[in-house]
């Protein structure tokens, strides 16, 4: 928790900047989005469904405990609604041109992120996992990845944390990765992993556990890497108030039990997320 609460302080750097020109381009004075959904009755969100378990495809539909809270957030708000399956390029771009009133996916809450999009409150936390092919001897620890291919997926939280170990061990002497190759979606990179198309893949920690069980002997762990990064939703700069009241009503989900719940029949334990989780100067 010590390196999430370190990972919190620096999302303050940077943020008065872009208030400024926030103020400036008229936006923060623009219509009410949950105004806008409870006319409609219906909300709109983004989201990708390639990153088990938070939200994924199975059997043609959305599952994932994403999925099992969004059920229960849209429940509670009384409202019909609509699910665009989207990948990830883009999909941030998308809710800041109001094409959807939520990105429901997972989102890593990142510094240059917390003044451009209003985060509801952290649903998972998550450290970065380097991942092998089963029965890979060649490499044990993050010592033994030296002229290695790494995986990752574009954009990702994960790609940042490889880029910056690479660095670390090129900084150190040491050859560092071989290459770095991006992927558009989490599940191409895997494939490319299973198939030995690169050498290492990086997740969240939180997935491996339904790897292994989808592919028992197609996955293993090889080291984590980073800090801890906490995820959540957003909303455009204008939907603040639909995120306060989504916050509402996962608050009340972590008190009835709800979450906890969740969190175990996806997980298989119980998760401690941070009460406070944007410095002040976010939207």
């Amino acid at each position: 928790m010590t390196s999430i609460l370190h990972h919190i302080k620096l999302l303050s750097k940077g943020l008065f900047g872009f208030a400024a020109i926030l103020a400036m381009t008229g936006l923060s004075n623009a219509g009410s989005v949950l105004e806008s959904v409870n006319s409609n009755g219906k909300i709109t969100v983004a989201t990708e469904v390639a990153y088990p378990p938070m939200e994924y495809l199975e059997n043609g539909k959305v599952v994932g405990y994403g999925k099992d809270i969004l059920d229960l957030v849209v429940t509670d708000m009384g409202v019909e609604l609509e699910q665009l399956q989207l990948p990830w390029d883009g999909i941030l771009a998308g809710v800041l041109a109001k094409k959807y009133d939520l990105v429901a996916t997972s989102v890593a809450i990142k510094p240059d992120r917390v003044a451009k999009y209003a985060y509801t409150r952290p649903l998972a936390v998550a450290e970065t996992m380097l991942v092998k092919r089963h029965g890979d001897d060649s490499m044990s620890s993050l010592a033994d990845v030296a002229d290695k291919i790494v995986g990752v997926e574009l954009g990702s939280s994960q790609a940042q944390e490889v880029e910056a170990v690479d660095a670390e061990l090129k900084a150190a002497g040491g050859p560092g990765f071989a290459d770095i190759r991006g992927f558009k979606s989490t599940d191409d990179m895997r494939l490319a992993l299973a198939s030995g198309q690169i050498d290492i893949g990086t997740i969240p920690s939180f997935s491996l556990a339904p790897m292994q069980r989808q592919r028992p002997d197609t996955f293993a762990k090889l080291d984590l890497i980073g800090e801890g990064t906490l995820f959540a939703w957003v909303a455009h700069p204008d939907g603040s108030d639909l995120r306060d009241q989504v916050n509402e009503i996962i608050d009340r989900l972590e008190a009835d039990g709800s979450l906890k719940e969740l969190q175990m029949k996806w997980f298989g334990f119980e998760m401690k997320l941070p009460e406070s989780y944007l410095p002040a100067g976010a939207l």
